[in-house]
């Protein structure tokens, strides 16, 4: 069965700001690429944790860090872009992290993907993608 993409500008817009605003609620650490993702998620409004994975440590060490940190069951968002790097690290974070009796959540991730992934394929473009979608409106 096919998932219905949302087509209007508006509903669009509303079902990210859902996404934005659920993610604002979560009191949990936030794993991204980069500096540009970091930046991207801060000129949209969020304010939580962010971890940066390129910051010269292997996806490993980050999660070891979250394990310290977080302790057990501990639980982390991973929303790294949704191309094929993204996809591959998305997919070791999940595993070292469940490794470490943390509990990685993708559910983001795969809801932005589903949202943008006919226009963008990175966190980074995300703010330049809603100013296009609030022109629309």
């Amino acid at each position: 069965m096919k998932s219905k993409r949302i087509k209007t500008p508006r509903k669009r817009l509303e079902e990210f700001n859902k996404i934005l605003d659920y993610l604002n609620s979560l009191n949990y650490p936030v794993v991204v690429e980069g500096k540009r993702d970091t930046l991207a998620l801060r000129n949209l409004g969020y304010n939580g944790n962010i971890v940066e994975l390129n910051d010269g440590s292997s996806v490993l060490s980050t999660v070891e860090f979250l394990a310290q940190k977080l302790g057990v069951s501990g639980n982390f968002v991973i929303m790294t872009d949704w191309d094929r790097t993204g996809g591959r690290l998305a997919k070791q974070l999940k595993e070292y992290g469940e490794s470490s009796d943390l509990q990685p959540d993708l559910t983001i991730r795969r809801n932005l993907a589903l949202l943008c992934s006919k226009d963008i394929s990175c966190i980074e473009e995300l703010p330049t993608m809603v100013r296009i979608l609030q022109n629309q409106l």
